[in-house]
C-alpha cells in the first residue's frame, strides 16, 4: 500500500473543512453580504495550470480556516479591482504568524464567491 504524500494528506484534511464550509458559507461584515463557498474556489486552489509548488499548495490548503476567520471578522477590504465584468475584493491580515490574503470574486453583479487564499509570508 502506498503512503500518502504531505500534499495528499493536506488535500484530504482541507476538503473535510471546505466541504463543511460550503454548506454554510460566510457572512462578510466588510462587504455586508453572504460569501458563497463553491467548487470554483476549490478548483482554483488546486488548478494544475497554476504554477504553484507543492509547498505553496499545502500552505494555501492549511490556511483555509484562517481565510474563513478573516472573511467573517474583517470590517474593511484592502483591495478592489475590476477586470471587464468581474470584480475582485481582497482582504489582507496578519493571522497566527502568517500574512494572508483572501480573494473574493463577483461576476456580473451576481453572488460573491470565495476565490483564493494566498500565504504571503
Amino acid at each position: 500500500m502506498k503512503t500518502k504524500s504531505k500534499l495528499d494528506k493536506a488535500i484530504l484534511n482541507a476538503w473535510k473543512f471546505y466541504s463543511k464550509w460550503r454548506e454554510t458559507g460566510s457572512y462578510s461584515p466588510a462587504l455586508k453580504e453572504q460569501i458563497k463557498i463553491t467548487r470554483f474556489g476549490w478548483n482554483h486552489l488546486l488548478d494544475p495550470r497554476k504554477r504553484r509548488t507543492r509547498i505553496q499548495k499545502i500552505k494555501r490548503l492549511k490556511a483555509l480556516p484562517l481565510a474563513r476567520k478573516l472573511i467573517e471578522n474583517a470590517t474593511t477590504f484592502q483591495e478592489h479591482r475590476r477586470n471587464k465584468n468581474i470584480e475582485y475584493f481582497a482582504f489582507v491580515a496578519e493571522m497566527e504568524g502568517n500574512r494572508i490574503k483572501v480573494v473574493i470574486s463577483q461576476k456580473n453583479k451576481t453572488d460573491k464567491i470565495f476565490l483564493s487564499v494566498i500565504v504571503l509570508k
